[in-house]
């Protein structure tokens, strides 16, 4: 090679890198104006829901399956309690209880685990069947409660739970939790 080959190849390869720097500043250049633009902007996204689910309420329809979730958690942590599972059963009320009722289930809940913890006992209901209500927001959880010394099973019976509930904030909360007599 010459040294005016070397040369026209030097300044050849300088033209490039330089358009190549010019080309890399302009895109930077273009970010930058473009993020300013961005942050200048007023930007607000509304999330609507495209169907009822999660226990949210539309036009006065509840989700079945949230709703018997819900009830599940409830009557699992009133009625499947040992001394052991006191604090995580008054969690589980604490959470999905409606606020204006949260006091009441809380004092329910807390001498349910009193007696508990007295006799030193565990429960556990077994639920057979849901009827639900979804006009006036209730479910009735049918079922077999077995009472525990230990391992060993004392009692055992029939019973019928129903659970009623508020709607609050789009959701569906409890509202009150009772025992029913069951027609013999």
């Amino acid at each position: 090679m010459t040294f005016d080959t070397l040369k026209k190849k030097l300044y050849g390869a300088q033209r490039a890198r330089n358009v190549l720097a010019v080309l890399l500043a302009v895109a930077i250049f273009g970010n930058v104006l473009q993020s300013w633009k961005i942050s200048q902007e007023s930007t607000q996204v509304v999330l609507i829901p495209s169907r009822v689910s999660d226990g949210m309420v539309a036009r006065g329809a509840a989700d079945i399956r949230y709703l018997e979730a819900v009830t599940l958690d409830a009557v699992y942590a009133m009625y499947t309690i040992s001394p052991n599972t006191v604090s995580y059963g008054r969690n589980v009320i604490e959470r999905v209880a409606a606020a204006q009722d949260r006091a009441h289930l809380l004092d329910l809940y807390d001498d349910i685990a009193e007696d508990i913890r007295l006799r030193r006992i565990s429960t556990v209901f077994r639920p057979e069947k849901f009827e639900h209500n979804l006009e006036r927001l209730q479910v009735a959880v049918t079922g077999t409660l077995a009472t525990y010394l230990d391992t060993t099973e004392v009692s055992t019976g029939p019973r019928k739970i129903l659970l009623t509930y508020v709607e609050e904030g789009s959701s569906i909360r409890l509202s009150r939790v009772e025992l029913v007599e069951i027609e013999k």
